[in-house]
């Protein structure tokens, strides 16, 4: 059974407003796992406590990519710290994917990331943004970027709305992939080509095949998160943990 964790960055604005409190709000809603950005005081002693009182866990940290590559015992000794499962980066600038030569840089990049915070034994993940399946001499970017990746070192965090709004359609990107994913943003939308965001399992993507692939190939994480809202953004993190646990609830009865 994956573990649901909620990615911070979807209560940014709450939590600018009362971090203790929305942090609170997020045991309560029966979270067991966040996954953090690092940029909202999340590492701090008053994180470490509530950390402790709430029983909430880190499921993964993220950071920039240059800190990865230059300082990895960094982030090594922060997974370490607090307790994360993973490493994981969310963004390549623009001007370093160019071309499929870029990928390949990226890729060798990736590889030597990886097998160094391995050594530490923090696997690495990468969260795809949608820009990766732009196509160069008719060859995706994230099919360069896969075939020259070692999976001992560097695996997948995709994110299924901007799977799709790169033009993809996440079921397809998850099924080809399977076996590189080890945690996945979960994220809908409610239809193009608008795409605003709605709780998940209430919108386009595909969500009940895209959990019976985490159930079939054991993806170890799926992480909740939303940029948008209808409602307020605690009452959304709410209600599409709710929504995910009924879908793999049904799931596994077999409906």
């Amino acid at each position: 059974m994956p573990s649901i964790g909620l990615q911070l960055y979807t209560l940014r604005d709450d939590l600018k407003a009362d971090f203790e409190g929305t942090i609170r709000a997020v045991a309560q809603m029966g979270y067991e796992y966040i996954e953090t950005t690092g940029f909202m005081g999340e590492h701090s002693p008053v994180m470490r406590q509530l950390i402790q009182e709430t029983n909430l866990k880190i499921a993964g940290l993220g950071f920039d990519i240059n800190t990865l590559e230059n300082e990895p015992q960094q982030v090594i000794d922060a997974c370490k710290e607090w307790n994360a499962h993973y490493a994981v980066t969310f963004w390549i600038d623009e001007s370093q994917r160019k071309s499929a030569d870029d990928w390949k840089r990226i890729a060798e990049r990736f590889n030597r990331i990886g097998e160094s915070l391995a050594s530490g034994g923090v696997p690495f993940l990468y969260h795809l943004h949608g820009y990766e399946f732009v196509a160069y001499n008719g060859k995706r970017a994230i099919d360069i970027l896969m075939e020259h990746t070692d999976p001992r070192y560097f695996n997948l965090e995709p994110d299924t709305y901007w799977v799709e709004y790169g033009g993809v359609d996440a079921v397809a990107l998850c099924q080809q992939y399977a076996d590189r994913i080890r945690a996945l943003h979960l994220k809908d939308y409610i239809s193009k080509p608008e795409m605003h965001d709605i709780e998940v399992g209430e919108g386009a993507i595909d969500m009940h095949t895209i959990l019976k692939l985490a159930l079939q190939h054991g993806w170890q994480w799926l992480i909740i998160e939303q940029e948008r809202y209808q409602r307020t953004p605690l009452e959304s993190a709410a209600r599409c943990l709710q929504n995910v646990k009924r879908m793999l609830q049904a799931l596994q009865a077999g409906s």
